[in-house]
């Protein structure tokens, strides 16, 4: 039979040259998909955009002033028009142009957070007066701090899940937005605060744990950040003092329509790195118990179908000796399981 008779030894070109074979063609269905989609990756690259934008602010180190978080569908795709009228706006500046032309639409998305804070504003009363004392005589600056966090699925690539930066400013002693922020914690006002730069809209999300703001649409740095108008809302939930529930709002300074939202437009980098295959470890269970279960096959074959005729009497003791006559026949007959049985009808003659 194909290969080889059975009990006969195979040539080496049949047994190595198959068993090779075998081998390759085991790896090559295991691993060149994989290497067929990296290769792939690496020559295309991967946009992997965030799936989660959040921003907070801060003043001082006490309790947050607004948190706020972006999720699909607030996290838009730009669009074809949309890359137009960027290309537009900063058609005079060619730095502003080089960056923008190293990004597709499918690069780049706009982040619509909701002006009012996700979070009450749950400050103890021994923080509240803390800062309003602060605020009116203090004689050290107060660093407001702005950050903005993205999270990515690392599923669809990359190596960083969180990528984060933050923007401070210093409200100094005395300052007018200083006075503002303590009348509205005291409720002898509910006007906004007007806050100079403050807002990045152009922000670069790299592979990487930082995200800065795009300096080549944003050249003056902390100048071209957007002003915005912070307020303290409140609004009655039960009885007495404590019983109001305040957080706090957002707004674009100039904001011309839906200035309940802070646009936040990314530009994401394509991932050229590895691919990051989950099922990988499996697929590597799978072959170890490949490399295990194909000699128990051979083992199993060969106990179902039995020995080859010729392999069992040849092996055994005195068979071989054609000399040995009756003693051959008898050392072979001794060495041969003989099943033992007792009749217990039979009688003992004794």
């Amino acid at each position: 039979k194909y290969p080889q008779p059975k009990g006969q030894k195979k040539k080496k070109i049949v047994k190595y040259g198959m068993g090779g074979l075998i081998i390759l063609f085991l790896v090559a269905i295991i691993w060149f998909p994989l290497l067929f989609m990296s290769l792939v990756r690496s020559v295309v690259g991967v946009v992997n955009q965030p799936i989660d934008v959040t921003v907070t602010l801060k003043l001082g180190g006490y309790e947050p002033l607004f948190t706020m978080s972006a999720q699909q569908p607030s996290i838009v795709p730009f669009t074809q028009q949309a890359y137009e009228d960027l290309s537009r706006q900063f058609d005079p500046n060619p730095l502003a142009m080089q960056f923008i032309s190293q990004y597709s639409p499918e690069d780049i998305v706009t982040a619509q957070i909701e002006g009012s804070s996700g979070a009450l504003w749950r400050i103890s009363p021994p923080s509240r007066a803390q800062m309003k004392r602060e605020l009116h005589n203090g004689t050290a600056a107060i660093t407001l701090r702005f950050t903005w966090n993205f999270q990515r699925d690392l599923a669809k690539g990359g190596t960083v899940e969180y990528s984060n930066e933050k923007h401070t400013l210093d409200l100094a002693a005395n300052s007018s937005e200083r006075r503002q922020l303590a009348s509205l914690l005291e409720g002898t006002s509910d006007q906004s605060v007007v806050i100079r730069n403050l807002f990045p809209k152009y922000i670069r999300a790299p592979n990487g744990p930082e995200a800065h703001p795009v300096k080549q649409l944003q050249p003056n740095e902390d100048a071209d950040y957007l002003d915005v108008r912070i307020q303290l809302r409140r609004e009655r939930g039960g009885s007495g003092a404590a019983g109001f529930l305040e957080w706090w709002v957002i707004e674009l300074q100039d904001c011309q329509a839906q200035c309940n939202l802070l646009p936040m437009v990314i530009f994401s980098d394509k991932d050229h790195g590895a691919l990051r295959v989950h099922r990988a470890g499996h697929r590597q269970v799978r072959a170890r118990l490949l490399q295990r279960d194909l000699p128990l096959h051979h083992v199993r074959g060969a106990a179902l179908c039995g020995p080859h005729p010729q392999a069992l009497p040849g092996h055994l003791p005195g068979a071989g000796d054609a000399r040995a006559g009756a003693g051959g026949g008898a050392v072979r007959q001794a060495h041969l399981p003989v099943p033992l049985t007792r009749d217990h009808d039979q009688v003992d003659p004794r």
